[in-house]
């Protein structure tokens, strides 16, 4: 689906969430615990969190995904999955998550990647597993992780053929811009800020 802005290199900074104790983290964190989820025919999934321990298992995933979604998802052949892995799935970068199947295997990954004060979503699901809402979920759980570390807008980077990334965008329920920019489309949401840790429902300090 979406794919990463000027490659998947282009982002240096380790965001503040990123190098917080864990304790502190808690309750940001609390987006990352895996998620059980059924599709319609009964078919359970796990949405978890994922990191380079399980790049094995996302290279075969890639290997299982057609030259057409590769090329939604990167904007072009991958020559280097091992490159592009050891990247996304570095912890220091953002934070990935993965859906598993019944048998374990990751047949969906989506990527939050800090940048300077944004982050950009980026998903990939499996050919055999589209078009059953595995993109709208890591999307909806990729949100919802980015408001919980403060970001305030998110952005995906895709083309305007590619109607699934633009409809599981708008299920968001938040502003949308869209944007064209060298070939592609820039989608930027603007999340609600998250309410402090604490405080209570509908208060609003400094009101």
């Amino acid at each position: 689906m979406a794919a990463v802005a000027a490659g998947p290199f282009g982002v240096g900074r380790v965001h503040p969430a990123a190098a917080r104790p864990r304790a502190e983290a808690t309750a940001e964190a609390a987006p990352e615990v895996p998620l059980r989820m059924a599709l319609p025919d009964g078919t359970a999934l796990t949405v978890r969190p994922a990191g380079l321990a399980d790049k094995a298992e996302a290279r075969a995933m890639h290997r299982r995904c057609s030259p057409a979604s590769l090329r939604l998802r990167y904007h072009g052949p991958v020559r280097d999955t091992d490159r592009y892995l050891d990247h996304l799935l570095d912890g220091r970068h953002g934070r990935s998550l993965a859906v598993t199947g019944p048998d374990g295997r990751i047949v969906a990954l989506g990527h939050l990647m800090w940048d300077d004060g944004e982050a950009e979503l980026a998903v990939l699901v499996e050919d055999a597993w589209q078009r059953r809402g595995l993109g709208r979920a890591l999307l909806q759980r990729l949100a919802a992780m980015a408001r919980a570390a403060g970001i305030g807008a998110v952005y995906a980077v895709t083309h305007a053929s590619n109607t699934g990334l633009i409809a599981a965008m708008r299920r968001l329920g938040v502003p949308l811009e869209f944007r064209p920019e060298d070939g592609t489309l820039v989608i930027t949401a603007t999340l609600a800020a998250a309410e402090p840790a604490g405080a209570p429902a509908g208060s609003h300090p400094g009101r």
